[in-house]
């Protein structure tokens, strides 16, 4: 029972975001208004932001004897790949592009969101 209710604590809002993230890269010919030239990368780093910070409360949750570092680059480097699975899904869907700068600006956002879980937890 306790592990069920730590999935549901730390890694459930993980899953249901990442869903969300799925869902949202799912809408076809999405068109960002404003017309500032790469503004869909701050679009990314936002949307990422939150993925990055639920992941490390998930990952802290698990026990491991990780420095702040070691932390960090785990949830870049697993931000970075859930970025490159969701360009690649968005390769798929009709008037969606996939781009290694928008899976970059998702590295970015997850590490921000990280930064900022770590520094909250300290």
């Amino acid at each position: 029972m306790f592990m069920l209710l730590k999935f549901l604590n730390f890694w459930f809002p993980v899953l249901v975001y990442s869903g969300i993230i799925f869902a949202a890269s799912s809408i076809r010919d999405v068109n960002i208004p404003g017309g500032i030239p790469n503004s869909d990368k701050l679009i990314h780093v936002l949307e990422y932001m939150p993925f990055g910070f639920l992941l490390a409360r998930a990952l802290n949750s698990l026990g491991l004897k990780l420095s702040v570092w070691q932390l960090w680059v785990l949830v870049a480097f697993l931000t970075f790949g859930y970025g490159l699975t969701d360009e690649w899904h968005q390769s798929f869907v009709p008037g969606r592009t996939q781009s290694i700068f928008d899976a970059l600006a998702d590295l970015v956002g997850g590490s921000l969101g990280s930064w900022i879980w770590i520094k909250i937890k300290r």
